[in-house]
């Protein structure tokens, strides 16, 4: 892989003035070597119509369905190394109309030993099923690692796919996460997205919503602390009739953290009575944060709705007023406001253990401990 992989990477679908510095990112950390990852990510999913098996040498060419899909994620380069020398990844294909109660648990876990993950993933929901996902990327040790991991997901006529990313890497870590999803007709695709960890935390998340009334939600909270830098790309293409989308951001920004929001909603012809909307909301801590964000619009088709928002600003001076002459000291009431914010996001997560364990990583972070 070339030293230039980590230059201009996740660009945004179309180009701005450069600049706001908003088109691609550059990062100045290395690329590692990948070496075996040693440790077993899959929980026991024993479900009737259900298969969950690993990705290896020794299934993968038989597997990869959605090799086809044309899509560069965080970067080509970056893309080509999950492709042809990924260490780990899942395939998970559910029975059609099929509804599996239980989420599926993924664990990604660094640790000195298998500090560098490169995961190719295959989500395949057949017809009229429903399946939920969870993946976590988590480090207990307070090291370097390097995660770069592609997802495909394939969401057939009438499927509903749940998916969980939660994020909670070292804050000297590098994340790199590139997903692609492909939704037929009455499908809908549900995303929860938890972005709490790493040093740089580059995220591309594409979906295409092909068939006839598919939908897409996507939900995303993040955490910027000390030097992190945060770049979060989402790009959903209506190209079935009466598509529908939502896209929801909420975080919070402190210390000398940065952040990107690039949501962008396409309209492609043929997409008559499609609806789609973004919503932004940032909460700033430190007069040094920087902030920026790019709701867009994209549109070749009349008969549509389109809605975007972003906001910005410091916590209301009236609410932490309010909550301090009730006892509460400043650093509490402004982790209050914030749980309060993003609160709804996160308990949409099924899994009860990582619901609580997000939220003391938070409370961890608002209060600096």
């Amino acid at each position: 892989m070339s030293e230039n992989a980590l230059k201009n990477i996740n660009n945004i679908p179309v180009r701005t003035w450069r600049w706001l510095g908003v088109n691609n990112i550059s990062l100045d950390s290395t690329i590692p070597e990948v070496k075996p990852y040693k440790l077993d990510i899959i929980k026991d999913n024993s479900q009737e119509g259900l298969s969950v098996i690993s990705m290896d040498k020794k299934n993968s060419n038989s597997l990869r369905l959605l090799h086809a899909m044309d899509y560069d994620g965080v970067g080509k380069e970056l893309t080509d190394q999950v492709k042809n020398s990924y260490n780990s990844g899942f395939f998970i294909e559910t029975a059609p109309h099929k509804k599996f109660e239980v989420p599926v648990i993924i664990n990604y876990d660094f640790d000195a030993e298998n500090n560098v993950v490169v995961d190719d993933n295959i989500i395949i929901a057949e017809q009229g099923s429903e399946i939920t996902v969870v993946v976590r990327y988590n480090s207990k040790d307070n090291l370097q690692f390097f995660h770069n991991g592609f997802t495909r997901i394939y969401c057939k006529k009438g499927a509903t796919v749940n998916i969980v990313k939660i994020q909670t890497l070292s804050g000297e870590s590098t994340h790199l996460d590139a997903n692609i999803a492909k939704v037929e007709e009455g499908g809908t695709i549900n995303y929860v997205l938890i972005e709490l960890g790493a040093k740089d935390s580059i995220t591309n998340f594409r979906t295409d919503l092909e068939g006839y009334k598919s939908v897409a939600n996507m939900h995303n909270v993040y955490i910027g602390d000390k030097e992190r830098n945060i770049d979060i790309n989402y790009l959903i293409n209506h190209y079935g009739k009466e598509t529908k989308s939502s896209i929801e951001a909420r975080g919070a920004l402190m210390d000398n953290s940065k952040k990107i929001f690039k949501g962008t909603l396409d309209f492609k012809k043929g997409a008559s009575k499609s609806k789609g909307k973004e919503v932004e909301y940032t909460v700033l801590l430190s007069p040094k944060v920087r902030n920026r964000s790019v709701p867009v619009l994209l549109c070749t088709e009349d008969d549509v709705e389109g809605q975007h928002a972003a906001s910005a600003g410091k916590i209301d001076e009236n609410k932490l007023f309010y909550l301090m002459t009730r006892g509460f000291t400043e650093k509490e009431a402004k982790k209050l406001i914030i749980e309060a914010s993003i609160g709804p996001i996160i308990d949409m997560i099924p899994e009860k253990t990582a619901k609580e364990e997000i939220y003391e990583y938070i409370r961890r972070k608002l209060i600096n401990e």
